[in-house]
């Protein structure tokens, strides 16, 4: 069969504006790059670049936050045993970390939770609860990313005589579990200026109101770098306050590393001095991830959790063994569902199959959202009932989508660029069916043609001194603040080289005048790189390295004149 061809990508100039917005006085490219992310004052400027002079929000402003803290209060008052109840990414896995340190210090009896994904599966379960109420006497049970969408497992908690505490950041119901506070951003009453927040943070604003209330004072640096962890690798944008709690998380990180995280860097070859967005997103979290998708996440949430240097080196050494394992499933998966969907063309991707990991079922739909710019679920295929993992494109809101088709699917949650979900097998074709309508609804042609906004164009030769520093401090970079996205024209490919698993990758030497530069342009080993190019790519440091490169994006023949929209 012919495979899905990768679909050609446009380049769209972010704001057609910006040089004419910029900052007087800045160097040019920066100031444009500034101005094409609505940053045009030396004020907002200032504000960008030192994100910890921003004021915090008022967390009390969070919907459930007052019952929440009464109920803890009391919790720790009469020593009821606190199930802290996470989910096994590790957004869960630091929200249940972050509270257990933070819970503990005021003398609350806690008992971390992670399910298993493959017994158990995403959310509370009635198992669990069950068994949280009868083996460990636990009388209050705190969700911490998950817990907004399990109407009915709250009430079997209640009917225990437990009472629930839900803190969750995912996209809200129509109806709440009846919990005593149910604390989400993303709720339609919550008045608190900023949704974006991760489960992690949630967290972090909870137990910052609960010590005030207690009369205790919070040390933030206990627990930052978790925060910071969880937040960057969960996806959530770096803007607003999210900006300013991973600045100050990495700050943590590099003046000294906890004894898990330390030995992961370690065995991954990272110098503590060198943690950065990148570091926390490709590095740490694959491998703090690859324990929930192989084995149980227990063995990310001991990792952080860990205070001696002997058991934290062992642990590392299992998620590093566990993470490669997990690189060489994907690379088998993925090979094996584009063997399945042929030359299908349709706006939704979907494939079953009993070939795929529960575990990397995520890591594959991502993979597929991003080569073929849909939306896409894969699933694990089992018996009776098949287990997926969705992620989206720009533009279409995954879950909306599945919740409209709620009544062929058992369980679902998540938020608009992702979502998890169980279905029987019986109604797999029919969730394909009316899903596929659902995007061809809503989203346009020009919607399923992958887009790379362009902050400002360039030369290459001008990228010298003060705009690298300037483009540099954009970080942390993530969702919401990407790197600089920059695009030169007419640049000559001195040297290629295929690299990487597969030879999946290519690394180039690029050249303009008397500047040369080292590039990588991952997954695009297929590209014939020779003669003029036109290059759209952001600044990034190599591989272990504090050397500069070219992170290449989208790379083109000069010859073909690719216009850039709104130029």
């Amino acid at each position: 069969m012919t495979a899905l061809a990768r679909p050609a990508t446009r380049w769209r100039l972010r704001n057609p504006r910006a040089r004419e917005q910029a900052i007087a006085g800045f160097p040019p490219i920066v100031a444009t790059v500034l101005a094409a992310r609505g940053i045009t004052t030396r004020a907002a400027a200032e504000l960008f670049y030192k994100p910890h002079l921003a004021p915090d929000h008022d967390p009390l402003l969070l919907p459930g936050m007052l019952d929440a803290i009464r109920r803890l209060q009391r919790a720790i008052h009469d020593h009821e045993t606190v199930a802290l109840y996470g989910d096994f990414d590790v957004d869960g896995v630091t929200s249940v970390a972050v509270l257990t340190i933070g819970l503990r210090a005021l003398g609350a009896r806690t008992v971390p939770y992670i399910p298993d994904r493959f017994s158990e599966g995403y959310g509370l379960n009635r198992g669990a609860i069950s068994r949280l109420h009868d083996e460990q006497r636990a009388s209050l049970l705190v969700t911490a990313d998950c817990g907004i969408s399990s109407v009915d497992e709250v009430a079997h908690a209640n009917s225990l005589g437990v009472d629930v505490v839900i803190l969750d950041h995912h996209t809200v119901p129509d109806i709440l579990p009846a919990a005593v506070a149910a604390v989400n951003p993303k709720r339609l009453d919550s008045p608190y200026p900023f949704d974006e927040l991760a489960a992690v943070g949630v967290a972090l604003r909870f137990l910052q109101v609960l010590y005030e209330a207690s009369g205790r004072s919070f040390d933030d640096s206990e627990v930052l770098d978790l925060v910071a962890l969880g937040t960057v690798v969960d996806v959530a944008p770096l803007a607003d306050e999210n900006r300013g709690i991973v600045t100050a998380g990495l700050e943590q990180m590099r003046r000294g590393l906890r004894p898990g995280l330390a030995a992961l860097a370690r065995v991954s070859g990272i110098a503590a001095e060198r943690f950065d967005s990148g570091t926390l997103g490709f590095t740490v979290g694959p491998r703090m991830n690859a324990a929930g998708r192989l084995q149980h996440a227990n063995l990310a949430l001991e990792l952080v959790l860990a205070e001696g240097e002997a058991r934290a080196e062992a642990l590392a050494q299992e998620l590093e063994h566990l993470n490669r394992l997990r690189q060489q499933q994907t690379e088998e998966a993925i090979a094996h569902v584009e063997e399945l969907l042929g030359d299908v063309r349709d706006p939704f991707l979907l494939v079953a199959t009993e070939h795929v990991h529960a575990g990397i079922v995520g890591i594959v739909a991502g993979r597929l959202a991003e080569k073929y710019h849909r939306p896409a679920i894969v699933f694990e295929r089992g018996p009776t009932t098949s287990r997926g993992s969705a992620r989206s494109i720009p533009g279409f809101d995954i879950v909306s989508a599945i919740r409209k088709e709620q009544g062929l699917v058992l369980k679902h949650g998540g938020h608009r660029a992702a979502a998890g979900l169980t279905v029987s097998n019986e109604n797999l074709e029919l969730l394909r069916e009316r899903l596929i309508n659902t995007a061809a609804e809503r989203l346009s042609d020009d919607d399923l043609q992958p887009t790379v906004e362009v902050d400002a164009e360039a030369r290459l030769a001008d990228l010298a001194g003060l705009e690298i520093k300037g483009l540099m401090r954009f970080e942390p970079c993530g969702q919401g603040n990407r790197k600089p996205v920059l695009l030169s024209r007419g640049v000559r490919v001195a040297e290629t080289r295929k690299v990487g698993a597969g030879e999946g990758h290519l690394k180039l030497r690029l050249r303009e005048g008397a500047v040369t530069w080292p590039a990588i342009a991952f997954r695009r080993g297929d590209f014939e790189a020779d003669g003029t190019v036109d290059i759209v790519y952001s600044l990034s440091r190599e591989w272990r390295s504090e050397k500069l490169e070219l992170e290449i994006l989208d790379i083109s023949p000069a010859s073909e004149g690719r216009a850039l929209e709104g130029a």
